[in-house]
């Protein structure tokens, strides 16, 4: 008998030490590792489509993100809607939203990505994750898949994410819910590469500016394949359809500001703010603070003055519009989007 139970109490171990060893892990145990792997990466490469539901027509972009430790990035957004390739650039000289079509640079100084980094970086996904004490955890195909708070400044209604992660800790997919939970953003990744190697002038500005260095080319061609002719300095006035309540639409003031015609749009009321369209010709602005903001169909760059008055720019077809005032950025990021898909008056 004592013969026949050593088999049996040989297996009883080797069962117990395999299931410690290879036993689904705990979401703590998850977490540990993905705080590590963080740690002991030198960077990453990705490739995805984001998709904003910004209104009722979906917003896509195809999304390349470079990232080396400890500072440098190099995010190329492509419009599918526009045609039009902007990159967002940090390197030691500071933060830039490059227009390479435009020839248009905005440089700040900023704490982007650490301060409200984007659902396309990796960091961002697994920060949320290491950070949300209520997490929750499954598995789903071999996948991690979590669910946390989501915490976006610039869009209070966004309260809940959905990350996947496969084994190795790769992401696969993400979205953005209200507290309906229904998706409003949306990422698909097609390919991430851990530790990859860099040219030395990857994250070079001057590099970035050109063409050849996106992925792929801007185009300007219309559907019967005749090339657009490049808009002159005149153009309509935009008006936004969205206006805060409690705000007013005031004077509609046409000025020129060193050669170059500007419309200024008035607004009063609970917020005060004045809108400016122009086609300006400076190829390079800059500003002491600021970061960019996904607005959807464009990038641009928020920026805030010591008297908490904020700026927000962005470009739509070669105007570039400047919004000034009071407004919360939640406020002033749905002015800018609703200014998108409107003809001149």
């Amino acid at each position: 008998m004592k013969r026949a139970a050593f088999p049996l109490v040989l297996l009883l171990v080797f069962t117990l030490l395999l299931g410690g060893c290879f036993g689904q892990k705990t979401p703590e145990d998850v977490v540990s590792d993905l705080s590590g792997t963080l740690d002991k990466m030198a960077g990453y490469k990705s490739q995805a489509v984001l998709t904003m539901q910004t209104g009722s027509t979906p917003m896509e972009y195809d999304v390349q993100v470079w990232y080396e430790k400890p500072t440098n990035y190099r995010v190329a957004l492509t419009s599918k809607q526009r045609g039009i390739t902007q990159v967002i650039l940090r390197n030691s000289e500071g933060v830039f939203v490059l227009t390479p079509h435009l020839n248009k640079s905005f440089r700040f100084q900023s704490g982007w990505p650490e301060n409200n980094g984007p659902l396309y970086l990796y960091e961002t996904l697994i920060r949320s994750i290491i950070d949300d004490a209520e997490r929750q955890m499954k598995m789903d195909d071999k996948q991690y898949v979590f669910e946390v708070k989501a915490n976006y400044s610039g869009n209070r209604s966004l309260t809940k994410q959905k990350i996947w992660l496969t084994e190795d800790f790769k992401p696969t997919h993400a979205e953005i819910m209200d507290s309906s939970m229904n998706p409003l953003v949306k990422i698909d990744f097609s390919e991430f590469v851990f530790n990859p190697s860099f040219d030395k002038d990857a994250f070079d500005k001057d590099r970035n500016m050109t063409t050849s260095s996106l992925p792929s080319i801007p185009t300007m061609a219309q559907p019967n394949g005749q090339v657009a002719q490049v808009p002159s300095s005149q153009f309509g006035v935009i008006v936004p359809t969205y206006v805060p309540d409690g705000v007013q639409q005031g004077d509609i003031e046409p000025v020129t500001r060193d050669g170059v015609r500007t419309v200024v749009l008035s607004y009063q009321g609970a917020y005060n703010y004045k809108l400016t369209e122009a086609r300006p010709t400076e190829a390079s602005v800059s500003y002491e603070q600021g970061m960019p903001i996904d607005l959807g169909f464009t990038i641009g760059v928020l920026a805030q003055t010591n008297d908490n008055r904020r700026y927000l720019t962005w470009e739509l077809d070669g105007v570039e519009f400047m919004m000034a005032g009071d407004l919360p950025e939640e406020e002033m990021v749905k002015v800018a989007q609703s200014t998108y898909g409107i003809g001149g008056k």
